[in-house]
């Protein structure tokens, strides 16, 4: 009997330690939670208080520095972000050049090893047309591909430009000649502005490619033996 009671009594001792020990934790952890607050409250005070800052502000200028209060950098914050959303508003957005002159009757951007570019060229030569060619392999020139691919949406050499108006590849050039509309397309606007109506009604569609393939060379049968 006597064992039992001493094992009770320390069942409730233990029970009891328990229990204060997580009271004791809850008023501490109770305590910090109330010290941050004021801490919390304290630094607001003092970051706001017209004479903590008018004091702020006399120790700075003696000392030849320059204090500004939390409301002073809030509200230049808000100026300064008032007055960028007002510039955006009233600024136009810039357009991303064209690579395409209308200053120039045709342009070719394309490659000197594409049987497709070196077509295009002899097109335009055999109609005695000005064109200014590029030629996309040359280090200078590389770094044209990428802008040209997103302005046109094609993925193949070569790009032509009729008087700044991207109209496709070879295909398409060679389908506006065997239409009958490559002089058209050559005339720059004040030329189409006093051409007849018919001729300015003449609508050039772009053809962008994006799957053409350079057609195999043809070859001579070897003769037989």
């Amino acid at each position: 009997m006597p064992e039992s009671n001493a094992s009770e009594r320390s069942d409730r001792d233990k029970k009891w330690t328990a229990q204060a020990t997580e009271k004791v934790l809850a008023v501490l952890n109770r305590a910090d939670e109330l010290g941050g607050e004021v801490r919390d409250y304290l630094h607001d005070r003092v970051a706001t208080d017209p004479r903590y800052v008018s004091a702020r502000k006399a120790v700075a200028k003696l000392l030849g520095r320059k204090y500004e209060s939390r409301e002073e950098v809030t509200l230049k914050a808000q100026v300064k972000a008032e007055r960028t959303a007002a510039v955006a508003a009233v600024t136009p957005e810039k357009k991303t050049k064209s690579l395409g002159d209308p200053a120039l009757k045709a342009q070719v951007y394309g490659k000197k090893s594409c049987p497709w570019s070196g077509r295009a060229i002899t097109l335009l030569e055999r109609h005695k047309v000005d064109y200014d060619f590029v030629d996309l392999e040359e280090p200078e020139h590389e770094a044209k591909l990428a802008p040209l691919a997103l302005e046109t949406r094609q993925n193949t050499v070569p790009y032509i430009y009729l008087r700044g108006s991207f109209i496709g590849g070879f295909n398409a050039l060679s389908e506006i000649e065997r239409l009958g509309q490559l002089e058209v397309a050559l005339m720059s606007k004040e030329e189409l502005a006093a051409a007849p109506a018919h001729v300015r009604a003449v609508e050039i569609v772009p053809r962008p490619n994006t799957d053409e393939v350079a057609p195999a060379e043809s070859t001579s049968p070897e003769p037989a033996i």
